[in-house]
């Protein structure tokens, strides 16, 4: 039998930060850019029509159309999908065959679109890979929190870290990233488990988080706590009306800000401890 998905698509709103940050707490799929539109995609009609709901109560427009047979809801995103660059280093490639030549000084991270969180299109997933170039990985250890499709674990390992853990509540990330690292030969540094922070032993060099205020909010102590005397942390997908928020929960216990990049109404930011 057929597998059906939805999709809503939001006129004239491709790169909005903010509307793909309120979509995700949906589940969606993937997301994909039209022209000027942005698009989403969602397996079960339900999750789509409460996303509706969410933008109909701020006065977005939108279109949904749900219930639409298709073997593979993102096969179209994928076979449209064409690699690009990232930061000074890195070379996405998001599609299938990956079979393209990789760019001379560029690292290439072969991450296929899919139901996990990350595949280096979405700003917030930029503007984390970009801070990883300016951290001093070689050598060093890394915890990935939330790591969707381990794209930013794969890219700590593209950069000479020795270890790096990697986790998400989500097992089927966890299982998605896992697919994701063993096609890398650089994959071996990476260590992937399903779980939380709390499940999570040791201290880490860098600790990195690339998700929702809301989210890292809610891990803030857990994160800090997995932070090395004199390592950092690196959060991502936080938008400029929650900056504030973040900051002051996580700027507690003598943290200083070492670090903050912006797309959109994206923000990352690099925090260390006051000396």
């Amino acid at each position: 039998m057929n597998r059906r998905y939805s999709r809503l698509v939001i006129p004239h709103k491709a790169g909005d930060g903010a509307l793909v940050a309120l979509l995700w707490r949906h589940a969606p799929l993937g997301f994909d850019e039209s022209g000027r539109d942005l698009v989403a995609f969602f397996r079960e009609a339900a999750p789509a029509r409460d996303a509706g709901d969410a933008l109909r109560r701020r006065r977005v427009p939108f279109r949904l159309t749900t219930d639409i047979p298709e073997r593979d809801p993102l096969e179209a995103y994928r076979a449209a999908s064409r690699p690009f660059p990232v930061g000074r280093r890195f070379w996405l490639e998001p599609g299938e065959d990956g079979g393209g030549r990789t760019p001379e000084g560029r690292i290439a991270l072969r991450v296929p679109a899919s139901r996990a969180f990350g595949t280096g299109s979405h700003a917030s997933t930029r503007l984390a890979l970009e801070a990883l170039e300016d951290e001093p990985l070689s050598g060093r250890s890394m915890l990935d929190v939330g790591t969707g499709s381990g794209v930013l674990a794969l890219a700590a390992a593209a950069l000479g870290a020795r270890a790096v853990a990697a986790f998400d509540v989500d097992s089927e990330a966890v299982f998605v990233a896992r697919e994701n690292v063993r096609g890398h030969a650089f994959g071996g540094a990476v260590r992937l488990f399903a779980g939380t922070v709390a499940a999570c032993a040791g201290r880490f060099d860098l600790v990195v988080a690339n998700m929702l205020a809301d989210e890292i909010l809610a891990d803030a102590r857990g994160i800090r706590l997995r932070v090395a005397r004199r390592g950092r942390m690196l959060l991502s997908g936080i938008t400029r009306d929650r900056e504030a928020d973040v900051l002051a929960r996580c700027r507690s216990g003598r943290w200083k800000l070492a670090g903050r990049r912006t797309e959109d109404e994206w923000i990352s930011l690099t925090l260390e401890r006051a000396s």
